[in-house]
């Protein structure tokens, strides 16, 4: 059956895209890339054929030599502009000449300053979720698959990589030449470029990490586990089918926390903090593996089908390697992340619910945890509905049966009702994934160290301050869910013996003090700010500074603060994250 994306212009009944031969030549003095792609379709197509693009700059069209007629006629503020190729005859191939523009939204350039080295420039691309458009005309839906190989030109000395096999490396003159190739079939969101003075260091047998050479030892260190998850990983979902697991610690500047691109996740560097306490962020980009990469979601109204697998995924992972008290506590923590976004929404938002029309939506301003926690509930309360046991043989038939395909979330749940009656028929389908808000019989969460936490909310609501010797032991993500449960304003005082208690004036743990500096915000704890300044100057990831732009919008003090700090950052950021901002701001009248 067909799918229909509404982010797309493409038609796949028309034919689809099973191949691309790309030569990407990299300007930074212009902040474009030349493209030449060679488009090898799974058909001969006769009349027309659509493609998505966004802004670039198209200047050649051709099939054997011989000129293609086209046109953009189409149009949208979210989609971009449809490339609509005319009076094909017969055509299985053709290629595309372009240029990509200087504010391609796929594309974040980085000046030498920007970078941890400040000696050479940086590139690199985030496509998910509708942003490969903006480099070369493509299907641009998670419902459609190819193959690509790739030659890359950047200027020396700088190193390029791909999310692909990386097969050869030349140098002429100015010029640094590399060839990779994809073997596995990926949609678009998961094409990957960066390019800059990077450096690798090996961590295992299939796992390796790319930085830039000044963070690269402490980034080896802090993922020097990546290969033991890896091996987890595999007894859990399967064979892994991408050969390496590497990861690249992108620029601060990254929107996101991790980019589960294949054969080589991005990764903020906020996850560096020294001690390995941030790194279920790569069991989560690892899990994505099978759970998004292989099986993927048809469209983004499904996106739960990637992020909820693979929060569950996570979880399982973590189980073996951490014990079970460490995987419940991340689950409260996500769960109290995902119950905020539901309050940002509005609980009777169909922004809540796991399945819902996004005609007219951009993807990228509705994406929260819900998906992520809400999706993984529901497998959670599926798995106890039937035992561990059968649903671990589900999962090996889900995976094994869809590999290499995308799924609609009905087709899922024909999936389930096939294969795993008994958990179907058990769960209240239409409630989790068509209904708004979060069930009332959701999974339990249960952990000594969730109970320990709530103890010192409890007594800070009774008026006893948690003592040193009461968290001492602490984890970061205690630290974490004590400060997201306590009320939402404190007084001010309570702000500074915080403050003191956890350290938090000479931290670094951006994550950590994205639940602190919100808190102080609405308590009108002032002291803060300069931390706050030093946070938004120095963080890129949109969950981060989401919270803090929310927090100043909705405080009387700080109300008037939020646009002009946001103003001097900007052009640091990358343009996801500058819509995110936007958005809050100008819903706030800002």
């Amino acid at each position: 059956m067909q799918i229909q994306d509404p982010h797309s212009y493409a038609s796949p009944e028309q034919g689809t895209i099973n191949h691309i031969d790309f030569c990407l030549s990299v300007d930074f003095a212009a902040r474009t890339i030349q493209v030449a792609a060679h488009y090898h379709l799974d058909r001969q197509i006769t009349g027309s054929f659509f493609l998505d693009t966004r802004s670039v700059e198209i200047e050649r069209i051709h099939t054997d030599g011989i000129d293609v007629a086209w046109e953009q006629d189409r149009s949208d503020p979210i989609l971009g502009e449809r490339l609509h190729l005319q009076g094909l005859d017969r055509v299985a191939d053709f290629t595309i000449e372009l240029t990509t523009a200087a504010d391609a939204t796929a594309l974040q350039w980085l000046t030498a300053e920007q970078t941890a080295g400040g000696q050479h420039p940086f590139l690199y691309s985030q496509c998910q979720a509708l942003h490969a458009r903006s480099i070369f005309p493509c299907q641009d839906t998670p419902s459609v698959r190819f193959t690509y190989t790739a030659e890359v030109e950047v200027p020396v000395p700088l190193v390029a990589l791909m999310a692909a096999a990386a097969v050869a490396r030349s140098s002429e003159g100015q010029v640094n030449r590399y060839r990779f190739e994809m073997a596995q079939p990926i949609p678009s969101y998961l094409f990957a470029l960066a390019a800059g003075d990077i450096a690798f260091r090996e961590l295992g047998p299939r796992c390796g990490i790319y930085a830039e050479p000044e963070v690269l030892e402490a980034a080896a260190w802090e993922f020097g586990e990546n290969e033991a998850k890896l091996r987890e990983a595999e007894e859990i979902l399967g064979p892994y089918v991408w050969d390496r697991y590497d990861l690249l610690i992108m620029p601060p500047s990254f929107p996101y926390g991790g980019m589960e691109n294949p054969r080589l996740t991005f990764l903020s560097p906020v996850f560096i903090v020294g001690d390995r306490s941030m790194t279920d962020i790569v069991t989560h980009e690892l899990a994505h593996a099978w759970t998004g990469n292989l099986v993927t979601n048809a469209t983004w109204e499904d996106f739960w089908l990637n992020e909820g697998w693979t929060t569950y995924a996570e979880g399982r992972i973590t189980e073996v390697l951490e014990g079970r008290a460490t995987h419940q506590l991340l689950a409260a923590v996500g769960r109290s992340r995902m119950l905020e976004a539901m309050r940002n929404f509005g609980v009777h938002s169909e922004k809540t619910c796991l399945k819902y029309s996004q005609q007219g939506i951009d993807p990228d301003l509705v994406i929260s945890s819900i998906p992520y926690q809400k999706g993984c509930s529901f497998l959670v309360q599926l798995e106890q509905s039937v035992g561990r046991e059968a649903f671990d043989d589900f999962i090996q038939v889900y995976i094994s049966t869809h590999r290499f395909q995308s799924l609609t979330t009905e087709a899922f749940v024909a999936f389930l009702e096939r294969e795993l009656p008994k958990a179907a028929e058990r769960a209240d389908i239409n409630e989790w994934l068509f209904a708004p808000g979060f069930p009332e019989d959701a999974p339990v969460i249960s952990s000594s160290l969730v109970d320990d936490v709530e103890a010192r909310v409890t007594a800070y609501e009774s008026g006893a301050l948690p003592a040193k010797d009461q968290v001492s032991s602490w984890t970061a993500d205690q630290a974490f869910l004590f400060l997201r449960r306590l009320p939402e304003r404190i007084p001010v005082e309570d702000c500074g013996y915080l403050e003191s208690l956890f350290e938090f004036t000479d931290s670094r743990n951006w994550t950590l003090l994205s639940a602190f500096y919100p808190l102080c915000i609405r308590s009108g704890y002032h002291d803060v700010l300069p931390g706050v300044e030093r946070l938004v100057g120095t963080v890129g990831r949109n969950l981060i500074l989401e919270r803090i732009f929310r927090s100043m919008v909705e405080a009387e003090w700080a109300r008037g603060l939020a646009r002009p700090m946001f103003e001097r950052y900007r052009e640091r950021r990358h343009p996801i994250t500058v819509a995110r901002i936007e958005d809050i701001l100008a819903k706030a009248r800002l």
